[in-house]
């Protein structure tokens, strides 16, 4: 479109709009410029527009919308009108999506923080709280026997680690062990332990009498 001297820039703007078969709502959603402002530099008002800088940036994203030439519909309006200079107090105008976007990305760090809380609380609870050894054989804290040797057997939790009287012992895939266990004679101690992750421990101590 080629501008003449006595076309106003509000012209220039509602025929290319015409063109274009475009409102001004379509023109303020496409170049992200709140509606009013639009609308007062298409209808050729300037009470309420925003300081210079930001009517340029404005005008010039409307031209590139409407095919135009940002700089040339930008000089001819600088020749028509005086824009409003930056000063003292001056505020950038509000962008009518920034909001939106920047509430839906605070709900979503929101919610992501409360399902990280969430899955971390599980996850402690039922991997370091949860219970640990089952001594199955000898079931009492203090057993007396005849025999030189026992066999000891229980339970963990799987991926556990477990030692007896600071022995590694092994566990099948379901936590369970058993060991046999050399007495001497006397009063034998022996100390179940596990460790979890997160370092927590457990143990369980038993007491076998072996008698001379």
């Amino acid at each position: 479109m080629i501008m003449e001297e006595r076309t106003t820039i509000n012209e220039i703007l509602e025929e290319a709009m015409r063109e274009k078969k475009m409102s001004i709502a379509r023109l303020a959603e496409l170049t992200d410029i709140p509606e009013r402002y639009v609308t007062l530099l298409v209808e050729g008002g300037q009470q309420g527009l925003p300081p210079a800088p930001y009517v340029r940036g404005y005008l010039i994203r409307m031209a590139t919308a409407l095919g135009l030439d940002g700089q040339q519909i930008w000089q001819a309006y600088m020749k028509q009108q005086e824009p409003k200079t930056s000063g003292e107090g001056d505020t950038l105008p509000i962008n009518r999506f920034a909001f939106k976007r920047m509430n839906k990305k605070g709900i979503g760090l929101i919610v992501l923080a409360i399902v990280v809380v969430l899955v971390a609380g599980f996850w402690i609870k039922t991997v370091a709280g949860r219970e640990g050894i089952d001594v199955k054989n000898p079931a009492e804290d203090s057993v007396v026997v005849y025999d030189p040797a026992i066999d000891l057997r229980g339970k963990v939790n799987p991926g556990e680690r477990l030692t007896i009287n600071n022995e590694d012992i092994a566990i099948d895939r379901n936590g369970y062990f058993e060991k046999n266990f050399s007495l001497e004679p006397g009063i034998n101690t022996i100390e179940f332990k596990v460790k979890r992750l997160l370092g927590k421990e457990e143990t369980v101590v038993k007491q076998i009498i072996y008698p001379q």
